[in-house]
């Protein structure tokens, strides 16, 4: 079998993703082999997206240039770095490393970050940073990069969730003028009662951002804020959360097989129910039905 070649970056190993399934964005987790090694060393050219990257291997060193002056640095586990579109950097590593990226489309973080109120116009920059420290970003990129490697469908809503999360703390990080400001106040009451029973009305299949924040009547960019601001939670958690109180009543009041009940309640499959009820109450879906009720979940 050969190289399963990375999405992101030309001469990766990729070890799991996305591929193209975001669209706007990209995220794998892959190996780099060090410059030099003679295996898969194509032409260094600057990224046609913003790249972030976090190292997760040993300790390895980078090289980079940056205005004309050659840099380098070492990095642990956890440290990052981003290299916006367009950027030659031309950064080198001097080990094998094992990395996770997400790519974002530029033309898309621009509209994110005007969405966002972080500018009114003119064209988004990004500041490169090759060497920093942040747990927030670290983490959002961790859970985005596992939920490719859970085994099951990726819920849209959350892997845009995620995103969206990252590319804030990018802004923040790298923008001119930083990411989007916080938001006060949340949606106005008929809007949230149309979007909750818009989400109700359709809880058995995939549900969107870009549904939600058509029917809420904001920008994809705004809803995350205003509906957590409304709600406590975010979309994701709260359709999540629906769908596991649908699927319980089920599972207690009904026949109906744990298979039926999963796939009409929204879940991938019967594995992916378990999976989650297993995470939010202790229970799996058998062992839910033969207590009653009675665990965790049930009061």
């Amino acid at each position: 079998m050969g190289v399963v070649g990375s999405h992101i970056k030309p001469g990766l190993r990729r070890l799991s993703g996305s591929a193209r399934d975001m669209g706007h964005a990209v995220v794998e987790r892959a190996v780099e082999h060090a410059a030099g090694s003679g295996t898969a060393n194509p032409p260094l050219e600057p990224p046609d997206r913003h790249v972030l990257v976090v190292h997760t291997g040993t300790p390895a060193s980078l090289a980079w240039n940056a205005d004309g002056t050659a840099r380098r640095a070492r990095f642990h586990p956890g440290e990052a770095l981003v290299n916006p579109a367009g950027y030659a950097s031309r950064p080198r590593w001097r080990e094998d490393v094992e990395l996770m990226l997400l790519a974002l489309d530029p033309r898309w973080l621009d509209e994110y970050a005007q969405e966002g109120g972080a500018r009114v116009r003119g064209e988004l920059e990004l500041a490169p940073d090759f060497h920093f420290t942040d747990p927030l970003l670290t983490l959002l990129v961790q859970r985005l990069v596992g939920a490719y490697e859970d085994g099951g469908p990726v819920d849209a809503l959350y892997a845009e969730s995620l995103v969206q999360a990252a590319a804030a703390v990018v802004l923040r990080r790298c923008a001119a003028g930083g990411g989007p400001p916080a938001r006060e106040g949340g949606l106005p009451a008929r809007r949230l009662a149309e979007l909750r029973d818009y989400i109700h009305l359709h809880l058995g299949r995939r549900i969107t951002l870009e549904e939600l924040s058509a029917v809420a009547g904001v920008s994809s960019a705004h809803l995350n804020r205003l509906f957590r601001a409304s709600v406590g939670e975010s979309p994701h958690q709260y359709v999540l959360r629906q769908r596991v109180e649908r699927a319980r009543s089920a599972l207690l009041h009904t026949d109906a097989s744990i298979a039926d009940i999963a796939v009409t309640h929204g879940f991938a499959d019967q594995s992916h129910l378990t999976r989650v009820l297993r995470r939010t109450t202790g229970l799996t879906p058998g062992a839910l039905r033969r207590d009653g009720g009675r665990g965790p979940a049930g009061g």
